[in-house]
């Protein structure tokens, strides 16, 4: 019952999330993905079930494991380009994948995983392919997608806090990190209106990679001398701020650009 408890919850901030990305564009949507949806609630439940000790573990490993998203997005939005959504896929796992040893290494020391997830996101947005225009998420589309990355992230969620103890704080800090959201809609953006639409999109969520890395690291600095509920609002706070300010800091050009609606798959 506890963690099905959690895996609703969990699953329900996710579709709230996701709900409020379909009323803006790209940008907007690629920001809100990064948002720490699914780490901040397993940290709770962590912190809960193990201690804030483990807890604030975790969040140091989910600091590392941005710069494995970071280099997800870009591999995937360079791989766009050439292939299909399936394969482009597979590649940017196999990146994100191939610093996963220097991004556990870096989960031992909170500044090390700072400063890897930092320099990561910084040049996967440097490196990110030009896009074009940007455009509103229609409300006409299907619910479905919503629901069922809803329903497998509250899953996810619940499997991190059970199994935590018994791989560690980096792995359990990756396991709720993963591009649960990030990866099903770039697929769709890139299937229904191809790979600039893809780009897009993920250079938005590199973009608010840098309020999911300042959640992890505010939580772990905080959550020992303030507790687990004033470090969660406050790490929330700072990385809602950051993806505030870097979303202001994207290229305004699309603005002015014809506005054509997205629709999510049936």
């Amino acid at each position: 019952m506890d963690s099905l408890f959690k895996a609703l919850l969990t699953a329900g901030t996710v579709l709230l999330v996701m709900a409020a990305a379909r009323l803006g564009g790209r940008r907007f949507a690629g920001v809100v993905a990064a948002l720490p949806t699914i780490t901040a609630p397993t940290l709770a439940w962590l912190a809960d079930d193990e201690g804030t000790a483990f807890a604030i573990s975790a969040a140091v490993g989910s600091v590392a494991a941005c710069g494995m998203l970071a280099v997800f997005a870009l591999v995937y939005a360079r791989a766009a380009r050439y292939s299909g959504g399936a394969v482009a896929l597979a590649c940017g796992l196999l990146g994100a994948l191939a610093i996963a040893l220097p991004a556990e290494a870096a989960s031992a020391n909170l500044t090390c995983a700072l400063a890897l997830a930092l320099a990561s996101s910084a040049v996967a947005f440097a490196a990110m392919p030009s896009s074009h225009a940007d455009v509103i998420v229609s409300r006409k589309g299907s619910l479905r997608l919503m629901f069922l990355v809803a329903a497998i992230s509250g899953g996810v969620t619940a499997f991190a806090a059970s199994i935590g103890p018994s791989v560690g704080g980096f792995a359990t800090g990756l396991l709720s990190s993963l591009p649960l959201v990030t990866g099903p809609v770039a697929m769709v953006e890139h299937a229904t209106h191809g790979h600039r639409a893809a780009a897009h999109f993920l250079r938005g969520y590199v973009g608010g990679l840098f309020g999911k890395a300042a959640f992890g690291t505010v939580f772990a600095l905080t959550a020992a001398r303030l507790g687990v509920v004033v470090a969660l609002s406050l790490a929330g706070a700072c990385a809602c701020l950051l993806s505030t300010l870097r979303l202001r800091e994207l290229p305004a050009r699309a603005a002015s650009l014809p506005v054509r609606p997205l629709r999510l798959p049936e």
